[in-house]
């Protein structure tokens, strides 16, 4: 780890029970937050993106003012499934159980999934004229909406196994149409860069480039300065060519797991959705030719419209402009992923970047913290500013952990305490204290920073629920979850929010086991996000008006839909240089023996339902 801190803690802690005098000679960690205090610049600038307000309220005792120490959404966000990708998402035609997920086997067994939608595709869905209406209230959500529009050949179902299929066979490797190893034409981008000022050097464009240094040819012409042979990367770059070209046909893909996680699904599209369109309540009914009805239950619906919105193009960051604030539609949020499975605990009992992340490693760079959590100021700040001041739902990674589940927020509540010794006062006010000798977080503080405050929070998400085929749905049949978390804030002299500090013990050190700090309460956020506020903007959410009308929506549509529907379908989302959106991949060199990060383009599909059905199906379920 390149960046290192020592902390040297006496504490004498002579009014708690369970300690009478601790002391601490020296502990060794990363030169990150929360070992160093972030910027309240940062701070800022991450509310100030997620809550799309240049003016959001940062004042600890005009948060008060504004009756924002309580808050809920304007509307419930509903509760749904993830739709586990193991058991191909809205493709199954899940059985009516109350088994939690996790004690359904199926989760696990994504090939034996698949081999039954194979014969299932053969044995049922090759016979749909003959199933009873019974039979078909029983299909998978996808089945119902292809027999919907008359497909037959149910292809959002196949394109939804499918896409499991590869994924579980080979992960991102199985949608990967270039791989950028050698860098034929490096030397010309560089450049280009050069004269516009972007680098300095060719040198320092191969050195610094996203999408040059990965190259074997950038990367070989350096090793040809550092050898002496050449002055400058322009003289080397014909011979490093040369051989990146022999090099590379030795290089393959790193062989991937086979696996799925039991937590990967469509959490974000139904995490999205359920704060942002209108609760499905109740069944809709349609006559299909045959004189047949197909039921749609709430859940059938409410599957649709998260795989809508999970293959939608919202899920894309939004473009932050230089005012810092979005200026095009799409996600917003603070905090980053914990991609460590069991990262460090420090001396307080919290978890901390022991380790540099694997999928983001920055040589000889300062590393972001990614594993203590999203810093307590700007979750504190977007919680009060998003569902205090906006009434708006945002969706919270509400763990830190390699795993990602996505929830709705829907509400919270807070108290406040004194930092130093865990009472509660019955006014604000005499909680916050001015920093001295015993604030055991003393070190870390931020040099602005005058006074602290404890706070004491209830935050309330959605939770999953399995789909069940109830005729009707309400709040009353939400999950709600509380979490509660302890953290502190830093002030500055005019009492604004500047910094702060996740506390897993409410006040203190962790016991020891072993000589190893013990995790306390770690359920601080590992980061949060939201959708953009003018997200309809993008028209992607309205119907499309160049098709035929839909004059009897007790009936299926006209079967001219199911040409625009299969648009939806196979809409291919591509990842490329171009866009800036091509990924790392690693590959390694059979005959060197060397492993190695290049860029790779890849295409996915993303099947959506069409919009048009989502619409009318949320409008009739109200």
């Amino acid at each position: 780890m390149s960046y290192i801190i020592y902390i040297l803690l006496l504490f004498s802690f002579s009014s708690f029970a369970e300690v009478d005098t601790f002391s601490i000679s020296e502990y060794k960690y990363p030169a990150i937050y929360p070992f160093v205090a972030k910027s309240p610049r940062k701070i800022y600038s991450d509310v100030k993106k997620v809550t799309e307000d240049p003016n959001f309220v940062k004042n600890f005792f005009e948060i008060e003012k504004l009756s924002l120490l309580s808050a809920r959404t304007n509307e419930q966000p509903w509760t749904g499934s993830y739709w586990p990708l193991s058991k191909g998402t809205i493709a199954d035609p899940f059985e009516d159980s109350k088994i939690p997920y996790y004690l359904d086997i199926k989760w696990v067994t994504w090939r034996g999934n698949y081999k039954r939608f194979i014969k299932r595709k053969k044995k049922v869905l090759a016979n749909i004229d003959s199933l009873t209406e019974r039979e078909l209230a029983k299909l998978a959500p996808s089945e119902k909406y292809d027999l919907l529009l008359g497909d037959k050949d149910f292809d959002l179902t196949t394109r939804l196994w499918e896409y499991m299929e590869k994924w579980g066979s080979a992960k991102e490797n199985s949608f990967i149409t270039n791989l950028i190893l050698i860098g034929e034409n490096s030397l010309n981008l560089a450049n280009e860069y050069v004269a516009n000022n972007w680098y300095s050097s060719v040198e320092d464009a191969f050195i610094n480039s996203w999408n040059l240094k990965p190259t074997l040819s950038a990367e070989n012409s350096l090793i040809l300065i550092r050898e002496g042979r050449y002055e400058n990367a322009i003289q080397a770059f014909h011979e490093a060519l040369l051989t990146s070209e022999e090099e590379a046909g030795h290089y393959v893909l790193a062989k991937k797991n086979s696996l799925i996680a039991g937590w990967e699904g469509i959490c974000n599209g139904w995490a999205t959705a359920a704060g942002l369109t209108p609760r499905p309540r109740k069944t809709v009914y349609f006559n299909l030719e045959d004189g047949r009805k197909l039921k749609f239950y709430p859940s059938d619906i409410r599957g649709l419209v998260s795989l809508y919105w999970v293959n939608s193009l919202i899920q894309d960051p939004a473009f932050i402009g230089q005012d810092g604030l979005p200026k095009t539609q799409g996600t917003v949020s603070a905090g980053l992923r914990c991609n460590l499975s069991n990262p460090g605990v420090d001396i307080w009992g919290r978890p901390y970047d022991d380790s540099d992340d694997p999928f983001n490693r920055r040589i000889n760079k300062r590393r972001d913290s990614r594993c203590s959590g999203v810093h307590p100021a700007t979750w504190h700040l977007g919680l009060v500013n998003l569902i205090g001041k906006q009434k708006r739902s945002f969706i919270v990674e509400r763990k830190v952990g390699d795993a990602v589940d996505n929830h709705p927020m829907f509400k919270y509540e807070m108290s406040f305490f004194h930092p130093n010794n865990g009472k509660t006062f019955s006014k604000t006010h005499d909680n916050l204290i001015k920093i001295d000798e015993n604030d055991q977080f003393k070190q870390l503080r931020h040099p602005l920073a005058k006074y602290i405050v404890g706070v004491d929070l209830t935050y309330t998400y959605m939770d999953y629920i399995k789909p069940i085929r109830r005729e009707q749905n309400n709040e009353s049949h939400d999950k709600l979850v509380d979490k509660n978390v302890y953290y502190d804030l830093e002030l500055d002299q005019n009492y604004n929010i500047i910094g702060g500090q996740w506390r897993a013990y409410k006040i203190g050190l962790a016991p020891l086991e072993n000589n190893h700090p013990i995790a306390g309460n770690n359920t601080m956020p590992d980061f949060f996000w939201a959708i953009t506020k003018d997200y309809k903007d993008t028209g992607w959410f309205g119907d499309r008006s160049d098709i035929e009308n839909w004059s009897d929506v007790s009936k299926a549509p006209p079967q001219s839909w199911l040409k625009a529907a299969k648009q939806y379908h196979s809409f291919q989302y591509n990842m490329t240089v171009d866009n800036g959106l091509a990924q790392t991949c690693k590959v390694t060199s059979r005959k060197y023996k060397k492993n190695k990060e290049v860029l790779c383009e890849q295409s996915y599909n993303r099947p959506q339902p069409f919009i048009n059905i989502i619409n009318q199906l949320i409008t009739l379920s109200r």
